[in-house]
């Protein structure tokens, strides 16, 4: 974890009054992704990396799932870094992550439900961290690592930790 931030804050999007945040248009629309991950992203956490290591790095098509907003379908983005999806953490095809299917668990968290390939830090702590799985049975919650490893989720409004994914290649 290098960063918190909310995926979302409360307050009106689209006409809508949302007091714990929103989901709607998915992880690429959220205010996290906005400022952290997004090509022009204010607070671009990819151009503050060694050019080595972004030389390293490439695209990824990245799926990110709905909520429960009519009409939605899952979001797909173009990045070079992203945050991880339920299903590549804990591998539960969650009826709630509906891009579930999209994806598979990254071998580095299939570890028989040991949690503890999942817990990450934040200045020394256990951190709860978020995940870019919009929860389908609603407007406002993504997923997220709770500090034990295990998995739930928060409404948008909620800081967490910000543990970015990226892929190396050629």
């Amino acid at each position: 974890v290098i960063a918190e931030h909310n995926m979302n804050p409360s307050g009106e999007y689209k006409g809508t009054q949302y007091n714990n945040g929103w989901n709607v248009d998915g992880y690429p629309a959220s205010a996290l992704y906005q400022e952290y991950f997004a090509e022009n992203a204010t607070n671009s956490l990819y151009a503050k990396l060694p050019s080595d290591l972004q030389s390293a790095i490439i695209d990824t098509t990245v799926v990110s799932s709905h909520g429960s907003t009519t009409g939605e379908t899952n979001f797909t983005s173009n990045d070079k870094l992203y945050l991880l999806s339920r299903q590549e953490v804990f591998g539960d095809n969650s009826s709630y992550d509906t891009a579930a299917s999209s994806t598979r668990q990254l071998d580095y968290y299939n570890t028989n439900n040991n949690n503890a390939s999942r817990i990450k830090q934040y200045n020394g702590s256990n951190a709860q961290w978020w995940l870019r799985s919009a929860r389908s049975d609603g407007t406002d919650n993504f997923s997220l690592v709770r500090t034990g490893g295990s998995a739930s989720n928060y409404g948008a409004i909620n800081t967490l930790g910000i543990a970015p994914a990226f892929r190396i290649g050629s």
